[in-house]
């Protein structure tokens, strides 16, 4: 490893290999990261990632446990309030609650399955879909709530439209996918386009699929039945999409509407479409916004090209938007049968339902269709001041005598969970992977999560290590033996060169990209290697590296590049893991 050490700092201008001051391990402080740390006036890292991740983990820790003490008060001080405010209310015991006759309604939100142990938050939610989700990732960069998974539905109205049709980043897109050059086409234009409406268009195509994946794997998590008592052979108007009001309490299926559809697989029945969404109409301001940012070219043929680009980028973004409206007129006609059988009801019973107005031209059909001349009796389930707060607003809307209307209390319900024998192991870090063997056998190289590795494999002993503060997606040795690619993909997408130098491994380089467009981007057709320079064949540019420094030494424009002949061994496949077909 001695030779390695001598070639710590060896590149000046590209990326540099750094030696940790605390666990004096070798990493790789990229080109990207330097550029970065360079305008902003910052020395280089002197911590590997890994030591930097402790780090940072000790930090998060620190702060969880400030912000649980944090929520611990605010949660105390909130049920102070919540049973402050119930002085105020007609307050019943749940288990008081017990219908003689089945002139009953209820109706049924999220908090009921919660409440038995189900874990259908939208916090959970969120956590199926895992940090670096693109559509986590575009909820949270490009929605303006504070909290989108707070109130999530009515928070899908609020997005950054700025973000995405603004001139400025409308132009930035165009400059990115080169629909600027002379020889660019539609296919360039539009690919700009949904570059710029991307975060909306993730949303759309992938929230409904992600959802359901994820309800159909929702289960009960008690044996306890806390509202036993209170359940009758009524109807039911559910607003989740499980079946567990049937299967808890023994209900009927033929009494439960599930007014936004049901996980529930029928044979010979296509599956309902799980609805959620905002209300109309909620999203008008999300287009209100002031577009005077200055793009950075007079250009005529530019300006009118930014333009025509952000009327469709809008279109995009509107077309979305209608995509993610939930219009509940349209719903209720649909369970117009439903409706109209509630002229006998005599109680209504509304269980884990946050009543946020989302929801109210519901409660509004109903209340229309109750029998007149008799004091039907509303009971509201209500978990906080919230609740109160949002029923409050409920019973004006409805005009709601305050005499037909009960509280009960079902932040007091406490369940004992069912105790789960799969619990996952705790997880210790990435598995280490062998990515390639070299043509002689000689070389084998490994990575594990943002580390690397090349194992001599006749004394098995480690030639080369070091890290990367980036997923290593794939390694794998040129034909010759001489040379080795690194490849990262993602956000900081990028090419690393090594080679054999005395019998060792060394960093040569990181591949150069050019602004706003990465060596791996999608109109890459063909790589070839020759003994001094690697040569990346796009739609119409040509880009040529030095395999002895790995400067960029050449970088054309070329209409149809890929049907030309060149100099070299073709390994375009090798950048392609499932292409190579190397199984270790």
């Amino acid at each position: 490893m001695e030779n390695q050490k001598k070639t710590i700092q060896r590149s000046a201008t590209g990326a540099q290999e750094l030696c940790c001051k605390e666990c004096g391990g070798t990493f790789i402080f990229r080109r990207r990261e330097r550029e970065r740390f360079d305008n902003y006036g910052w020395p280089a890292p002197k911590r590997c990632p890994d030591c930097r991740r402790v780090a940072q983990e000790r930090k998060r820790e620190a702060e969880k446990r400030r912000e649980d003490a944090e929520w611990q008060e605010k949660k105390a001080e909130e049920k102070k309030n919540f049973e402050n405010l119930l002085k105020g209310w007609n307050v019943v015991s749940k288990d008081d609650i017990r219908p003689e006759s089945d002139r009953v309604l209820y109706i049924v939100g999220n908090g009921f399955d919660l409440m038995h142990g189900v874990r259908s938050s939208y916090y959970a939610f969120r956590d199926t879909l895992g940090k670096q989700n693109p559509l986590r990732a575009s909820l949270e960069q490009f929605w303006t709530p504070e909290d989108i998974w707070a109130d999530f539905e009515a928070g899908l109205a609020h997005f950054n439209a700025k973000a995405m049709c603004s001139r400025f980043m409308v132009h930035e897109w165009l400059d990115t996918c080169e629909a600027y050059d002379e020889d660019a086409g539609m296919a360039e234009f539009f690919m700009a386009v949904e570059g710029a409406a991307n975060p909306i268009l993730t949303v759309v195509n992938d929230l409904q699929r992600r959802f359901r994946m994820w309800v159909e794997s929702l289960v009960i998590g008690t044996e306890d039945r806390p509202l036993r008592g209170m359940f009758h052979n009524g109807k039911v108007l559910c607003f989740n999409y499980t079946e567990f009001v049937e299967t808890l309490y023994d209900i009927s299926e033929e009494h439960v509407c599930y007014i936004h559809g049901c996980r529930r697989k029928k044979k010979y029945r296509p599956k309902d479409n799980l609805i959620l969404g905002h209300m109309p109409g909620e999203s008008e301001d999300s287009y209100d916004f002031s577009d005077d940012s200055y793009v950075g070219t007079r250009d005529p043929r530019k300006l009118q090209m930014i333009e025509a680009a952000q009327e469709h980028v809008f279109r995009l973004v509107a077309e979305s938007d209608d995509a993610l409206t939930k219009n509940c007129g349209d719903i209720i006609a649909a369970h117009k049968p439903f409706f109209s059988e509630l002229n006998e009801i005599e109680e209504v019973i509304v269980i884990g339902h946050s009543l946020s107005p989302v929801d109210w031209d519901y409660f509004a059909e109903v209340a229309s269709k109750l029998p007149n001349g008799k004091a039907c009796h509303w009971y509201f389930g209500c978990h906080g001041c919230r609740d109160l707060d949002n029923l409050e607003q409920l019973m004006d809307k409805l005009k709601l005598d305050p005499d037909t209307v009960s509280v009960f209390r079902t932040d007091t319900i406490v369940t004992t969970p069912i105790k789960d024998e799969n619990v996952c192991k705790a997880y210790n870090g990435p598995v280490e992977k062998t990515r390639d063997v070299s043509a002689d056998g000689q070389w084998e190289v490994r990575s594990a999560g943002g580390s690397l590795s090349v194992i001599d494999r006749k004394t098995w002993e480690a030639n080369y290590e070091t890290m990367f503060s980036s997923y290593v997606d794939d390694a794998f040795f040129a034909p010759t033996g001489k040379h080795m690619f690194v490849v990262i993909r993602g956000v900081d997408a990028g090419v690393l060169l090594l080679c054999m130098e005395d019998e060792h491994w060394r960093l040569v380089d990181e591949l150069e990209s050019m602004q706003h467009q990465s060596l791996l981007n999608p109109r890459l057709n063909q790589v070839y290697l020759t003994d001094k320079k690697v040569t990346f064949v796009y739609n119409s540019r040509v880009r040529e590296y030095s395999l002895e420094d790995g400067k960029l030494i050449s970088n054309r424009a070329l209409r149809n590049a890929g049907s030309f002949a060149y100099d070299g061994v073709a390994i375009g496949h090798l950048f392609q893991r499932r292409k190579r077909g190397f199984k270790p």
